[in-house]
């Protein structure tokens, strides 16, 4: 996601709670859509919840690919926090497993060279 359609994500997220039959997939479809719209398209999607409330979010999700929403070069993952029948594709044990695969995303995005690259450069 991109930084302005995170703060816009962020900004609206009162005002979406507030409101009857608005849902964290509608958002997540709206985004997509709005994206899509402006010749934008996300490369990387990852969507984390833990109750039946994030269940249409991973539908919405699951989906958004085969409906165009997303391109089908977008990475997509879809995780329940802890084993339950879910429209999710993965699941995480607890948040410890979340806090952990988050360090490691953070990590394997860093744009920073690796110290063993900077040592090999002339």
């Amino acid at each position: 996601m991109l930084e302005s359609e995170k703060a816009e994500w962020q900004c609206h997220m009162p005002a979406i709670q507030d409101q009857q039959g608005i849902s964290k997939g509608v958002v997540a479809e709206k985004i997509f859509t709005s994206m899509a719209e402006r010749g934008r398209q996300a490369d990387f999607v990852l969507c984390v919840g833990d109750d039946r409330s994030d269940e249409h979010m991973f539908e919405i999700i699951g989906n958004a690919v085969s409906s165009g929403i997303l391109s089908s070069n977008t990475s997509v993952f879809a995780c329940t926090v802890g084993q339950k029948p879910s429209k999710a594709k993965y699941y995480l044990d607890d948040t410890t497993e979340v806090i952990n695969m988050l360090d490691a995303l953070a990590d394997a995005s860093d744009p920073s060279p690796s110290p063993e690259l900077e040592a090999s450069s002339p």
